[in-house]
């Protein structure tokens, strides 16, 4: 009797710790790099966040939503050429290929964060949900934007 009470029980928990074990592993495919937030122009409450996405996996992931206690909304964003001006486009959802870097960069793929919270920390947490690979947390320093040094002018 007691054997098989034992059965049941290792089962149970084997069968709790199996998903958890296999939720876990596709999260190690996809892991993000140089994480940065703009900090907001003041009296602005949006920015952008910069950051590269690595999937280590086989599979490619898509990225579907994004999220953040520091921001309301937070949508892929990218810049296209339009009638010769340069214009930021949102874009539903963003593929990062098997074993493949994906840059989110100034001039190119970005997130913009609507609705940002003022007063908040030196870094934020932002989580990212994928088609089939689970969702990736992670923390990003705010950064003040850095202004080019002022050329000399001659009179």
């Amino acid at each position: 009797m007691k054997k098989i009470a034992f059965i049941i029980v290792a089962t149970f928990i084997g069968g709790l710790i199996q998903p958890a074990i296999a939720g876990h592993h596709k999260l190690q495919k996809l892991t993000v790099d140089m994480a940065t937030i703009r900090a907001p122009i003041p009296g602005h409450s949006m920015t952008a966040a910069f950051l590269t996405i690595n999937n280590a996996g086989k599979d490619s992931c898509k990225l579907t939503s994004a999220g953040s206690e520091f921001a309301e909304k937070i949508e892929f964003h990218t810049h296209q050429h339009v009638n010769g001006m340069m214009k930021m486009r949102p874009v539903e959802s963003v593929e990062v290929a098997a074993n493949s870097t994906l840059e989110f960069k100034p001039g190119g793929l970005h997130l913009m964060l609507f609705g940002v919270k003022e007063g908040q920390s030196e870094s934020a947490d932002i989580t990212l949900g994928t088609d089939n690979c689970g969702e990736i947390t992670f923390n990003a320093p705010i950064k003040p934007i850095k202004s080019a040094p002022a050329k000399a002018m001659h009179h």
